[in-house]
């Protein structure tokens, strides 16, 4: 068994679902909750994991993570990413959605690897798309989230796009995950009936 490494992982799990019509952070999937199936995989390779929440709620964990809520809230998933970091114990953090139910340990992984403190984001490149999660993110870039927050510039896109993010290409993303399933999110009923059941 692998030893952690000295990283936190954010998961982002603030939005109340409207879309999807229920909370993602509860939804089940084989008997337990998509979340708690997450926080079992970040924990292999991540010493801490938080959750970033709008608003505390009940999420089932029994007090196995730290649970974050928004310090600049109702700015969807940049306040969650602001509230993970500002939370964080190292300076280097893995942040994912809370429903991407099918992250690849190997693609996580990867992602650690390629990793250097100080070197800021790291993401993937899908399609000519830099994709936000799964990424790397350091610390040091809570000053730009908080003027990005501060100007109401919310796209975590945009972000990227400003801070020009080292990106993996999507031929290396392909070589540990082929078919980028870790990309999938649950945003509606549909997609919940298409990937869960």
């Amino acid at each position: 068994m692998r030893e952690p490494r000295k990283i936190s992982a954010i998961v982002l799990a603030g939005g109340n679902g409207e879309r999807l019509g229920i909370d993602k952070a509860r939804l089940d999937w084989k008997g337990e909750s998509l979340l708690a199936q997450m926080v079992q995989l970040l924990k292999e390779d991540c010493e801490e994991v938080l959750i970033a929440v709008g608003k505390v709620r009940p999420l089932g964990l029994q007090n196995r993570v730290r649970v974050v809520e928004d310090r600049l809230p109702m700015k969807g998933p940049l306040s969650g990413l602001h509230a993970g970091l500002s939370a964080a114990t190292f300076p280097c953090c893995l942040v994912v959605a809370c429903d991407m139910p099918f992250l690849s340990p190997k693609l996580l992984g990867f992602l650690l690897s390629r990793s250097v403190t100080g070197m800021g984001v790291l993401a993937c490149e899908i399609g000519g798309y830099v994709e936000p999660f799964p990424a790397v993110y350091p610390r040091s870039i809570l000053p730009l989230i908080e003027r990005a927050i501060s100007s109401d510039r919310l796209s975590v896109q945009d972000l990227l796009r400003r801070i020009a993010c080292p990106v993996i290409s999507e031929q290396e993303v392909r070589a540990v995950d082929p078919e980028l399933h870790s990309f999938i999110n649950l945003n509606t009923p549909t997609d919940v009936q298409r990937w869960l059941k």
